[in-house]
């Protein structure tokens, strides 16, 4: 806490670090879920313990947009939580000294109840101004994230077993399942156990895919234009209070549309799986949210689940409105990351590669050709993997899908259009090519990125036998002046594509 901030009057935030990374870098499928849940309640539970010394009239932690803001008619409250949700809160402290001793006790109760996760904090002097306050208390969070070290404790030393999957030193033996495993993993373990009772999770249905590898799917969401869309909304409110009341309803928005996305996605899907597989399979071992934090959202599944559901989330997405008032209309965009994998991926370098593809995701989005109003819309990306230890997603693109100046893949693909980098259109060529054996789909997927001549003449081939290619699946063959394959991903995804 900067010293000329202990006697004066600052907002606060407290955001919880690399909770990606947290959730997903465990031993097991259990592990993750113990992970998540912790997440869900941790931040809010430590702030509660920083301020055990208060009677509970000196602060109030309420979160509904509709309550009463007391902080400012009464000199008594000495912290007004304006939210807390997925990881990060914020916070009104009446002096910077208080502040300080709450981003302390926060940090204490992180490092014993959590222990390998991180909490990283910052403080602006408050001003009549809360779209102002808290774009420079961003700017200061982003600076110290920038410099400050994740801390990771490592019991004692030296160390003489480490856990197989996250490297951290075993400090006891899980008595109910009998494997050796670290404190942060008995944190994961205990706050699962809570609410399942250490459930069998059992393995996940796969898809084999042409290379005759079983393949599973991760998924991950997470929604766009958030910043630019609270600063929008915070200077349409009227006044500090009404401010405050505005950003706990963007938060109630976010938990409220996605209830809706997902309980009507997830129950058509059902549906779906139940008619292609039959109501004997167990749907919910086949697809399962393992995270969901206000706009982040991570599942996993069968491979074959992946497509449809992405399918179905966007269809019902379409018309939902992070912020929906008469004086200003937001339309809620999100973009997603799928990594396909075969069963030796570990659960975090899975969740890092769907990452990737959300990032690249991410890019294409805000580039200012693909801006919706001035807004980054719906996009999707992509990447099947059997190579564990596969290098970068760019890196690995380039060496794998560049081939004499053109592009074999036209990732990533755009939710919103119906132009030939749509999803639509990647679905409608996938369903072109169900007509073909599997042995002239490979053939179209490996002569697609030998170049446009070599390309023309195993269609002219074709057609001499009968098969006239571009009749049936129509061209381009590749998209426009991108130089781009157009046909390359459906021919990739066709295995993973049965229920779309």
């Amino acid at each position: 806490m900067d010293e000329n901030l202990m006697d004066r009057e600052v907002l606060c935030i407290l955001d919880t670090r690399k909770i990606q990374r947290y959730v997903f870098t465990n031993s097991s499928f259990g592990d993750t879920m113990g992970g998540s849940d912790l997440i869900k309640h941790i931040l809010s539970d430590a702030i509660r313990f920083a301020l055990e010394d208060y009677s509970s009239d000196e602060f109030d932690l309420n979160n509904d947009p509709d309550a009463p803001v007391p902080y400012f008619d009464n000199p008594k409250i000495k912290a007004q939580q304006i939210i807390c949700a997925a990881g990060n809160a914020l916070l009104l402290v009446r002096r910077g000294e208080l502040a300080q001793k709450i981003i302390r006790k926060v940090s204490r109760y992180y490092l014993e109840h959590a222990y390998s996760l991180d909490v990283v904090a910052a403080a602006v002097a408050k001003t009549d101004n809360l779209d102002e306050d808290i774009f420079n208390l961003y700017a200061k969070l982003d600076k110290i994230k920038a410099t400050a070290h994740i801390i990771e404790p490592q019991d004692t030393l030296p160390v003489l077993m480490k856990e197989e999957r996250t490297g951290l030193p075993v400090i006891a033996k899980d008595e109910e399942i009998g494997d050796y495993i670290s404190r942060a993993t008995q944190i994961r373990r205990i706050e699962r156990r809570k609410r399942i009772n250490n459930a069998d999770f059992g393995e996940l249905p796969t898809t084999k895919h042409f290379d005759g590898k079983d393949y599973w799917g991760v998924l991950h969401l997470d929604g766009n234009n958030f910043g630019i869309s609270i600063s929008g909304i915070l200077q349409s409110a009227d006044g500090y209070a009404e401010g405050i009341r505005a950003r706990r309803q963007v938060n109630l928005n976010i938990v409220e549309v996605y209830e809706r996305l997902l309980n009507s996605a997830l129950a058509e899907l059902k549906e779906l799986y139940d008619l292609k597989r039959g109501k004997d399979c167990d749907f919910s071992r086949a697809f399962k949210i393992v995270h969901q934090g206000g706009d982040d959202l991570n599942c996993v599944g069968d491979a074959s689940l992946m497509l449809p559901f992405l399918r179905l989330f966007y269809k019902h997405l379409k018309g939902e409105f992070l912020w929906n008032t008469p004086k200003l209309k937001i339309p809620l965009y999100i973009c997603g990351g799928v990594a396909f994998v075969t069963k030796d991926f570990s659960f975090h370098r899975a969740f890092r590669l769907a990452g990737e593809c959300i990032k690249n995701a991410k890019t294409y989005a805000k580039k200012p050709q693909n801006l919706i109003n001035g807004y980054a819309g719906n996009w999707i990306d992509f990447q099947i993997s059997s190579e564990p230890n596969a290098e970068e997603l760019d890196a690995f693109r380039e060496k794998a899908y560049d081939a004499d100046g053109l592009r074999m893949d036209l990732r990533p693909y755009s939710m919103d259009g119906d132009d030939e980098r749509s999803f639509c259109a990647l679905l409608n060529r996938i369903k072109a090519l169900r007509q073909f054996s599997n042995e002239k789909i490979q053939m179209l997927r490996m002569v697609s990125g030998m170049g446009k001549q070599t390309l023309s003449q195993w269609i002219s081939l074709q057609k001499q036998r009968g098969e006239d290619l571009k009749a049936v699946l129509g061209e381009p063959f590749y998209t426009g002046d991108t130089e781009r394959a157009a046909w390359f991903d459906a021919t990739e995804l066709m295995d993973f594509a049965a229920e779309v």
